[in-house]
């Protein structure tokens, strides 16, 4: 399905015109990106997508190998990494409106649950975020959290998602300098190797 096969006349205003204009500007931003790509999984009455699966073609971290001789656990990495979006029947709204982001393939970051019941769910600071921010922001964060641009591991507001990792962060990866090895590797095997 492209989002050239909606004709923009027929599209009712409000909510329906912004879940085309989410289409579209994610369609745009995806076309121009080497490294993310979409599908659409599911779509409304009017055949506007209300949920995504995004995939990032990026370099991070997908987990840790068992503590060695000196206590370190080494970073697990991959190179696809798997998101789903869902748009609540409210979106967007000021209040509970908001998209969920979920991956459904292990990420190993302090802003996204590890562990439990919750696995996947991505830590988003909504506090900061309005009924203009489009899904493609939110999208560009998530590629930040992977390449570990953008992190928050200290035990302080906003709190990091899974604190296992957030402590591993701390303890481990910043002092060893795998998080600056991962932006900096040219592939995969540079990282464990060392």
């Amino acid at each position: 399905m492209e989002v050239t096969g909606i004709d923009r006349t027929k599209v009712k205003p409000g909510r329906d015109t912004r879940l085309l204009n989410e289409w579209e500007r994610l369609h745009e931003a995806c076309a121009a990106s080497d490294e993310i790509s979409y599908a659409v999984s599911r779509v409304n009455a009017s055949g506007l997508p209300v949920a995504y699966e995004i995939v990032f073609r990026i370099r991070s971290f997908t987990g840790t190998e068992n503590a060695g001789e000196q206590g370190l656990q080494k970073p697990v990495l991959g190179d696809r990494h798997v998101l789903q979006i869902r748009l609540p029947n409210n979106y967007p709204a000021v209040q509970g409106g908001f998209p969920e982001f979920k991956f459904v393939t292990d990420v190993w970051h302090p802003n996204v649950r590890y562990f439990g019941d919750f696995k996947g769910r991505v830590c988003l600071n909504f506090d900061e975020c309005a009924t203009s921010t489009f899904l493609t922001e939110h999208i560009a964060t998530i590629a930040g959290y992977l390449r570990y641009d953008k992190y928050h591991a200290r035990n302080e507001h906003p709190y990091p998602e899974d604190q296992t990792v957030a402590r591993w962060t701390l303890e481990q990866a910043e002092p060893q300098g795998w998080i600056e090895q991962l932006k900096t590797a040219k592939s995969l095997t540079q990282i464990i190797d060392n």
